[in-house]
């Protein structure tokens, strides 16, 4: 269910499969900010039933994600918001998947790690305090943050602006290689950029981009 949209399409019919559990088993859905669906005041009894109809319907649940595509946020941005510089919502998926390419070269596919997208500085889906913050700054392109936490208690930092949609896993890329080989055990990639801080993250690109010359 991509960005909490609550539809049916070719892939999924999310909308039938929740009427269907509604009706049948009473429960009360929860709609939360982090753009899930809680099934609440269901019996533990139910639930095996509940999953069957979801998979029935071509519904993917939590486990069936990688952290970085289950906990990634975007804001509807265009077409719908008038204050929208560039695209979010519905360049979310092609954005994490690059990202999620990304962390697998390194073996990082598993890592928790929170996305937050939108397409003007505004900053409805909370950019500014996650893992990455991906924030429009004109049509195409946008500007990178990282150092937050994945529980959003701090903010993050400007790590590079401007950067072209189909460009911005490749930034992020060398950080990913220096996460990988300098964390310590259990640190969190948002935890580890404020750790090392933006000197070193910057070196790392500039490393990257003299490699690439």
């Amino acid at each position: 269910m991509s960005s909490g949209r609550i539809v049916d399409d070719e892939t999924s019919r999310v909308r039938t499969a929740l009427r269907e559990i509604v009706i049948r088993f009473r429960c009360d859905p929860i709609l939360m900010p982090s753009q899930d669906v809680i099934l609440s005041e269901i019996t533990p009894a139910d639930r095996d039933s509940i999953e069957a109809i979801l998979r029935e319907h071509g519904v993917r649940l939590a486990g069936d994600m990688v952290p970085v595509e289950r906990w990634a946020l975007a804001c509807p941005a265009l077409p719908t918001c008038g204050l929208a510089l560039t695209e979010a919502e519905r360049v979310r998926d092609n954005i994490v998947e690059g990202i999620e390419a990304g962390l697998r070269n390194y073996g990082l596919e598993q890592e928790r790690l929170s996305i937050r997208i939108t397409g003007c500085p505004n900053g409805c889906a909370r950019p500014y305090t996650g893992d990455i913050g991906i924030v429009g700054r004109m049509p195409g392109f946008y500007a990178l943050f990282v150092g937050g936490d994945f529980e959003g208690t701090r903010l993050n930092v400007p790590l590079a602006d401007k950067v072209p949609f189909n460009g911005i896993a490749e930034v992020l890329d060398p950080l990913f290689a220096l996460f990988a080989s300098a964390r310590d055990a259990g640190e969190g990639f948002g935890d580890f950029c404020h750790r090392v801080g933006m000197p070193a993250l910057q070196q790392a690109l500039a490393e990257r981009s003299k490699g690439a010359a």
